[in-house]
């Protein structure tokens, strides 16, 4: 088997309308030696079938899939694609089409300059009530932590599979991206940072932004992992 340079990993739950749309971008950008892992995260649509019909068609051969039979959550469907795969580093991002699949490699491109890094995107021209609670929930991960972090969960994040290696107790929340930083800048590496913008979300909703209340779950539910990792490590 040829060596694999770059995997990217990509949770995908209820995504049947944009497996097809994702593919179709990351064709258009994809390097040799990389491979795309599409998990099927517990869907309840016709996620597997989608799946199955796309990566049959020759032009898809560079993509696979990863099923996780029940969803238990975004990190843990992550972890699961992370486990998976075969590259020397990972990437990881949405399957909403928001992420331009440019973006994993330029950030591939950025990593591949630097070492001991995680690079992650951050997002620009954004509306300014999503702004704020982007910021506020970074005061605090910052002031709680003790180290800087921002735009925690900005997308994509790329990082080499020694990190992968200290991801001992993953949440299996959106907390993930949190852990990763945290694991990250713990070990002593640098964040760097790669200026994105998201797009507009082609098919479906948001998995955690659907409603006010939906918000406000998964806010509170980051401010206590906060406070969990600080008193895990203190």
């Amino acid at each position: 088997m040829s060596r694999i340079a770059f995997s990217v990993v990509l949770p995908c739950y209820n995504e049947a309308q944009n497996l097809p749309l994702i593919l179709e971008g990351y064709r258009k950008v994809w390097r040799e030696s990389c491979e795309l892992v599409l998990v099927n995260n517990g869907s309840s649509d016709n996620s597997a079938q989608v799946l199955q019909q796309e990566l049959a068609k020759p032009e898809n051969a560079f993509a696979r899939s990863v099923l996780v039979p029940a969803n238990q959550g975004y990190g843990y469907g992550v972890m699961a694609g992370i486990r998976a795969a075969k590259g020397e580093v990972i990437g990881i991002s949405h399957a909403d089409m928001q992420c331009p699949p440019a973006d994993l490699f330029r950030a591939y491109d950025l990593l591949e300059e630097n070492q001991n890094v995680i690079v992650k995107g951050k997002r620009g021209k954004r509306e300014f009530s999503a702004w704020v609670v982007t910021v506020g929930m970074a005061t605090i991960a910052t002031s709680v932590l003790m180290m800087l972090l921002t735009d925690v969960n900005a997308q994509p994040k790329v990082f080499s599979r020694s990190l992968v290696e200290q991801l001992t107790v993953p949440p299996n929340g959106f907390e993930l991206d949190l852990y990763l930083l945290y694991t990250a800048r713990k070990l002593g590496w640098s964040v760097l940072e790669l200026p994105v913008v998201f797009g507009k979300r082609a098919h479906g909703t948001s998995k955690w932004a659907f409603s006010v209340a939906s918000r406000r779950r998964h806010m509170w539910a980051t401010v206590k992992y906060i406070f969990r990792l600080r008193f895990l490590h203190a």
